[in-house]
């Protein structure tokens, strides 16, 4: 198992399917014990931590990137390492990872969000016009549906703007899904806001705030709605 100390903060760890197996650990088997998993990332932090400047600190948190064979660990005794990272202070393993790893940090940095524990996602759009709003609709109609993914919909006004703010829950046809069938339903929801991005763009502020400084237009079915009266 490689590793590397990039700064006094973070620890670095490429966790191979051979490593894996050698610790006769199986990923997909770990991730649906909590505790397992905890006991396991701090397994590692005692075999990396050869200095032992991590163990003590109630604040080491662990972030973990899908790689092409295992997966990247990045330990840190900093709760906004993701913010703070960067290419100069990062080797990546891959230019995959390294895709992976931006992706991810620019996710945590902006309004589009993912909540992994319970698979859903939410983007509000913002438009500057209503008529760019109907343009987006429009463009983004043969791609609405995605299966295994339902779609909720909220239309806000604020400041002469249009925000639409998109629900996706996640419904894998799995009880216990992996990560390329979770990837794969995100994968087709990065193309269907492609098509709204034609005409709007990721809203700098979050669904939440928009709920509360925003004046609502239409509180659900918002593309329903606006397709069967202006389509």
């Amino acid at each position: 198992m490689k590793f590397e100390k990039t700064n006094e903060n973070t620890i670095k760890v490429w966790v191979t399917n051979k490593d894996l197996q050698e610790r006769h650990v199986n990923l997909l088997d770990l991730m649906e014990n909590q505790d397992d998993v905890e006991q396991f990332f701090y397994q590692i932090l005692e075999e990396v931590d050869v200095d032992h400047e991590f163990q003590n600190n109630d604040l080491v948190s662990f972030q973990v990137l899908p790689a092409h064979d295992g997966f990247e660990m990045i330990i840190s005794k900093d709760d906004r390492l993701v913010s703070q990272l960067t290419e100069a202070n990062v080797n990546f393993a891959s230019e995959e990872s390294k895709e992976k790893f931006t992706k991810m940090k620019q996710k945590q940095q902006s309004s589009d969000v993912f909540d992994a524990d319970h698979l859903t996602r939410v983007v509000p759009i913002r438009f500057a016009s209503f008529e760019e709003l109907l343009s987006g609709i429009q463009a983004a109609q043969r791609q609405l549906r995605i299966h295994g993914v339902k779609l909720a919909t909220a239309l806000y006004k604020r400041e002469d703007q249009y925000y639409l703010v998109l629900r996706y829950q996640l419904l894998p046809d799995n009880v216990d899904p992996t990560w390329d069938e979770i990837k794969t339903q995100l994968d087709a929801i990065d193309d269907q806001l492609s098509l709204f991005y034609e005409f709007g763009e990721l809203s700098p502020m979050r669904s939440e705030q928009l709920e509360q400084s925003a004046q609502p237009i239409i509180a659900q079915q918002a593309v329903k709605t606006l397709t069967h009266y202006f389509n």
